[in-house]
């Protein structure tokens, strides 16, 4: 089973857990990669000015690169986990000991929150949602105006796992977020309110994130029997769930345009982590990156055509 849980930075199919990258040490002074994956020259902007398409991913070892849309260009550009690019490409928000967003260069670095995993930006970029101590929460791009959106677990009553919240993804409208707990799908207003579940069944689902028009969501989920995940799609009110893939897979997002949900699957060679992609619809799949890095939890932004 693929899954991204709780604070993890990991990916497991079956019995296998990947938390590596193959290949040299990062310096984090330089934001160097010694020796072993090859970096292109990449292009330094304003703040907020938009970028060209580009991928962000992690490796599971507090590290995170930028690739061409094609896989091309792979480059270490800052230390920290679960990246995730603001759609017009113009900053990159992740993990790691706190939530900071950076240039697509891993330039002009700031802080905005202190802990908190699974960051991601609002549509217009003004606002970040992201989890931390079972909670989802909103801050400011600038770091200002934090406020929490969701109850925070009482373990004395409930075991944490059974009600933290995580995975939190805005409609392009930004008028709902998706979130999930404990395998149970969840829907709210952009600014916390109306909180209502959307699926709830005896499966394990997650990483929903909704389509380009608002009309879907697209999620992972073990309900396919082979003691794995998949990637499945749903209409907005939880109905119609059809399968797009039959391979375990994880950690998915969808390109600017919507036309494609770019994905983490294991290799089926090498005990690695690849980032994938395939059209919206399940066809087309194909890797993206190089077999001999560990590459997970994609994520794309920028304009131009993908």
């Amino acid at each position: 089973m693929v899954e991204a849980l709780g604070r993890k930075r990991w990916i497991v199919v079956g019995a296998v857990v990947v938390t590596g990258f193959v290949g040299g040490c990062a310096t984090e002074s330089t934001g160097r990669v010694e020796d072993s994956v090859p970096t292109v020259p990449t292009v330094r902007g304003a703040a907020g000015v938009p970028g060209p398409l580009k991928i962000a991913f992690a490796d599971g070892w507090q590290s995170v690169f930028v690739m061409n849309p094609d896989g091309s260009g792979v480059t270490r550009i800052a230390t920290g986990s679960d990246p995730s690019f603001a759609l017009d490409g113009s900053r990159i928000v992740v993990a790691g000991a706190g939530i900071s967003t950076m240039d697509p260069d891993g330039g002009n670095i700031t802080r905005v929150a202190d802990g908190g995993y699974g960051p991601t930006f609002a549509p217009d970029g003004r606002t970040i949602a992201f989890a931390r101590g079972g909670a989802i929460y909103l801050v400011d791009s600038t770091g200002e105006n934090l406020r929490r959106l969701t109850d925070i677990p009482d373990p004395a009553t409930v075991g944490p796992d059974l009600v933290s919240a995580n995975s939190p993804s805005f409609a392009r409208d930004g008028s709902a977020i998706v979130f999930v707990r404990a395998g149970i799908i969840w829907l709210m207003a952009g600014d916390g309110t109306g909180q209502r579940e959307l699926l709830r069944d005896q499966f394990y689902n997650s990483g929903p994130k909704f389509t380009a028009d608002g009309a879907d969501i697209v999620f992972t989920s073990n309900r396919g029997g082979r003691d794995q995940s998949e990637i499945y799609t749903m209409k907005r009110d939880g109905t119609d769930i059809r399968a797009l893939t039959t391979d375990g897979v994880g950690g998915l997002s969808l390109s600017p345009d919507g036309r494609r949900i770019l994905y983490t699957r294991m290799s089926r060679t090498r005990s690695n982590a690849e980032v994938w992609e395939m059209n919206v619809d399940g066809s087309n799949p194909h890797r993206l990156t190089d077999p001999n890095l560990v590459a997970q939890s994609p994520s794309m932004g920028g304009t131009g055509p993908s």
